[in-house]
């Protein structure tokens, strides 16, 4: 692994990992998934937060395709930079590079700060190598506790 190289599973905490979020739309999950960041203590303001993440997503699609998304907020809230998991109990409709719509959504969240560049990448980097891997995504999608959903990025 390069010096750069980020070992996702480090980054994912169980208690931001929700294993059946049931949300009606994206801005559903989106802010379901806010207030769990803002709860567990990773964001201060989910309004704030929210905001960001919404305007990050009228930038280009965030649906990766395999019925997987991983939208991202810069925010000032962020207190400390992490991914938020959520697997969906049904898939919704999200704009998506094969079409298709999601049952999981990795949320980043990402402090506002100088190093800002530098953890975004390498967390973003970390998730796109693991679910590069056909095998990976397949473990994701059927993963059923928040142990299984961190071990597909070990």
């Amino acid at each position: 692994m390069a010096a750069d190289d980020m070992c996702v599973a480090d980054v994912l905490d169980k208690n931001i990992i929700d294993m059946s979020l049931d949300a009606s739309s994206k801005q559903d999950a989106l802010r379901k998934m806010s207030e769990l960041l803002h709860e567990a203590g990773y964001v201060g303001d989910v309004e704030e937060f929210l905001a960001d993440i919404l305007h990050r997503e009228t930038l280009g699609e965030t649906g990766i395709g395999n019925y997987i998304a991983i939208p991202h907020g810069q925010s000032d809230s962020v207190k400390s930079s992490t991914i938020c998991v959520a697997k969906l109990t049904h898939e919704i409709e999200w704009e998506t590079l094969d079409g298709k719509g999601v049952k999981v959504i990795l949320l980043f969240a990402v402090q506002n700060d100088a190093s800002f560049a530098k953890t975004h990448l390498r967390m973003l980097a970390g998730v796109a190598r693991r679910l590069a891997k056909d095998e990976v995504v397949r473990q994701l999608l059927a993963a059923e506790t928040s142990d299984e959903v961190i071990d597909c990025f070990r």
